[in-house]
């Protein structure tokens, strides 16, 4: 993804990979997030030709690949990544460095585009889905996740993040390009409850002993802080990682609800 006109995930024009990438040693929660979306698509890519923009280290393309697909090409920008994950290549499994404006493909080479927490990176949302929809045969289809603004807007902003959506902003923007999009949804959050806890946390670390406060409402909450704390030590993405509480699932109104990220079917 990295050149003149995407801010991609990495630094412009192709720098290290950002520790938000699921690597070995990232936080396992994130990690889990990352395999679940990638278990919801290569339940439909089996035996299909499919492109993975911004393939990080590779192990969801490999997934993809170990699940059935018939060939998988990872699209990345950072040269880190990159060449992480060429080195461990298996036979139907190629890696690409390019930008995700400007796929080095023809027209209609892929029955399946896979590009998960990748749009909210970009400096021209647009023209990457065109490039989707270029490279994508009919009737091909388009798998996209990104973080819900709805849902993140409370929390720090993102440094690696060039523009972040809402889930009815992206299903607009994909429309443009798709004739079908189906909304799912990942991580529901209860909205006033996740506000008042990012208040909370942002109130209680300004104040003197903020640190020793926020230390015992984790004792409350053991689980979560201790998934985000630990860190991953894999190599591949593999059944192990799949939890029911990260899976995909259809969209759903509830009141107060909203999806961590949100992730669409475009076809």
């Amino acid at each position: 993804m990295g050149g003149a006109r995407a801010a991609a995930s990495a630094a412009p024009g192709g720098g290290p990979m950002p520790p938000e990438r699921p690597a070995t040693g990232a936080p396992r929660v994130n990690v889990q997030e990352s395999a679940a979306r990638y278990a919801f698509a290569a339940a439909e890519t089996r035996a299909l030709r499919v492109l993975d923009v911004a393939s990080g280290a590779g192990l969801g393309s490999e997934f993809l690949l170990a699940q059935g697909a018939r060939v998988v090409v990872g699209v990345e920008s950072a040269a880190q990544a990159l060449g992480q994950s060429v080195h461990s290549a298996p036979r139907g499994l190629c890696f690409v460095r390019a930008d995700a404006l400007a796929l080095p493909f023809v027209d209609a080479s892929f029955d399946a585009v896979v590009s998960f927490e990748t749009i909210e990176h970009l400096t021209d949302a647009a023209g990457f889905l065109g490039e989707c929809r270029r490279v994508l045969r009919r009737g091909g289809v388009l798998y996209l996740s990104t973080p819900n603004r709805t849902v993140t807007r409370w929390m720090p902003p993102n440094p690696f993040h060039v523009r972040e959506f809402t889930a009815a902003e992206l299903v607009a923007l994909v429309r443009e390009y798709f004739g079908t999009v189906t909304c799912f949804r990942q991580r529901p959050v209860f909205l006033p409850v996740f506000v008042l806890r990012q208040m909370a946390r942002r109130y209680v670390g300004a104040v003197p002993g903020g640190a020793g406060l926020w230390w015992l409402w984790s004792r409350v909450r053991p689980e979560r802080t201790q998934l985000a704390a630990t860190a991953w030590q894999g190599r591949r993405f593999d059944r192990s990682l799949l939890d029911d509480r990260y899976a995909v699932r259809a969209a759903q109104r509830s009141i107060g609800g909203h999806p961590m990220y949100t992730v669409l079917v475009a076809r």
